[in-house]
């Protein structure tokens, strides 16, 4: 299937994590975990996606990447959140080229995968094959979003256009010429036909004359 043009600016990089991060399944991951703080550093990213979901508007499309970006570089030795902060992204990409056209799956997805990023996040002690089967699911949840965008798209390009009004001026033109040569030389005929009637009832009455 086609790749959708609105997620292709993240894919690969996406893909990529995702094969090194399985990869080393039987590495030991050693997190850095972020310093403790009355606010963690998720706490402003899920104030956001709140407001997204209240209302779309560019200021807040910018706060969400931004804050992708800024968690990006606090969880960057912990894989499994790194590749969430990545589907995260994408999404909000794709919301900030789609706006109006935005499927209506991708907001159910996007708070779907922050909430698991949130957990993960909050159970510093979470398994991490329990981590990375919450990530399998969303990134299934992902590649489904892809599938649907796509299908839409590919329907959209299938529908025929609404067909435009034919312009008539030439026709009708035409069309009235044609009428007006037929009825001029339907009266031409008709005054002969009067012409020669005339003459011939003329003819008759001489004919029948009292000489």
């Amino acid at each position: 299937m086609a790749k959708t043009p609105k997620f292709d600016t993240l894919d690969s990089e996406l893909v990529n994590r995702l094969d090194d991060l399985f990869r080393e399944d039987n590495l030991p991951v050693e997190a850095e975990k972020p310093k403790k703080s009355r606010n963690p550093p998720i706490a402003e990213l899920k104030k956001i996606v709140l407001s997204i979901d209240w209302e779309i508007t560019p200021q807040a499309l910018e706060s969400f990447l931004d804050q992708v970006r800024l968690l990006k570089g606090v969880y960057q030795a912990d894989k499994v959140v790194i590749m969430f902060l990545q589907i995260l992204g994408s999404l909000g990409q794709y919301i900030k080229s789609s706006r109006s056209k935005v499927h209506p799956s991708t907001f159910t997805l996007l708070n779907s995968v922050f909430a698991r990023l949130e957990k993960i996040v909050s159970t510093p002690n979470m398994p991490e094959p329990a981590k990375r089967k919450l990530l399998q699911a969303e990134m299934a949840a992902y590649q489904q979003l892809r599938e649907k965008i796509s299908q839409r798209q590919a329907a959209a390009s299938a529908t025929p256009a609404p067909a435009r009004a034919v312009p008539v001026e030439p026709a009708a033109s035409a069309s009235t010429a044609v009428t007006a040569q037929m009825l001029a030389r339907a009266i031409t005929e008709l005054k002969e036909f009067i012409r020669s009637e005339m003459k011939a009832l003329r003819q008759q009455m001489k004919i029948g004359a009292p000489r």
